[in-house]
């Protein structure tokens, strides 16, 4: 009797323990139902507004989307596998409308061969020229900028009318930075620790031009001094021009009305009214 007690006992502990048991593994099932589809989302790298084919897309111009697992193609950019980084300033093979998401093969990256060639549209060259702090605007110009190119010129002591001896004048308009100095990225670079500012100012500026463009570019680095003028990236349809529009120059006089006044030499002295006095005829002494 004692036994039969003991096993009836015995099997209402293990009963017991088997139904906590399945409470528990009932539980941790459905937390890992609850939480399978957020583990398996994944982010891929898009387009955050409307890309043209041939852009050096900023840091702006992409964002990351999360996806299901069923949702990633052959050719997506996936999070982890690699950063949105290493695609800032690649350019785009391909037009993207707002929201797609990047294929690797409709990308170039600036690290790979012939991204310049890449960079450079049909019919067009990449021409460099030398620039200082001011002529690139402080170092502020970066590669994806559009530019206007001014040129001014001194003539001296060549020109009698101090009216013409300084003039200023767009030579080329809404031009492309491709590349400042040996960098072809969209992005500043970070300062290094000891790096004074005058080693951060670049040397040359490499522009998207065509052959004309080229040779106006070059016989204007010979006239004069070459400036940069950075535009702004929406440009309205009344002040966008395009790149073969060039405007009348700009005269000292027109900048400075002062300067016509050079012309005509330095003023008499004395004021207005003493030289309307009638002055009497000194007298003779005999």
């Amino acid at each position: 009797m004692l036994i039969r007690n003991l096993l009836l006992g015995l099997g209402v502990v293990c009963l017991l323990a088997g139904l906590v048991f399945s409470i528990v593994w009932v539980g941790q099932m459905r937390d890992a139902t609850a939480q399978k589809p957020e583990t398996m989302r994944q982010a891929v790298l898009v387009t955050a507004r409307a890309v043209p084919a041939g852009t050096l897309l900023r840091p702006d111009d992409i964002s990351w989307k999360d996806v299901a697992a069923g949702g990633i193609h052959a050719g997506n950019l996936v999070r982890g596998q690699v950063s949105d980084a290493e695609f800032v300033g690649a350019i785009t093979r391909r037009h993207f409308g707002a929201g797609d998401a990047l294929i690797a093969s409709d990308l170039t990256r600036p690290s790979e061969r012939q991204f310049l060639a890449a960079v450079l549209k049909p019919g067009t060259r990449a021409a460099s020229i030398a620039v200082d702090a001011p002529q690139s605007a402080a170092g502020l110009v970066l590669p994806g900028d559009q530019v206007d190119i001014i040129l001014t010129q001194s003539f001296g002591d060549n020109v009698p009318d101090p009216a013409r001896k300084t003039v200023g004048e767009t030579i080329l308009r809404d031009v492309r930075v491709i590349a400042v100095d040996q960098t072809l990225n969209t992005t500043a670079p970070a300062p290094q620790p000891g790096q004074s500012a005058d080693s951060r100012i670049p040397k040359t500026v490499t522009f998207e031009v065509t052959e004309q463009q080229a040779e106006r570019l070059f016989v204007g680095a010979q006239l004069g001094r070459l400036q940069l003028a950075v535009r702004p990236l929406e440009v309205s349809s009344e002040t966008n021009t395009g790149g073969s529009r060039i405007t009348g120059p700009t005269w000292a006089s027109d900048v400075s009305p002062a300067v016509i006044g050079l012309a005509h030499g330095p003023q008499q002295p004395g004021s207005t009214v003493e030289s309307a006095v009638r002055r009497p005829p000194a007298s003779t002494i005999r």
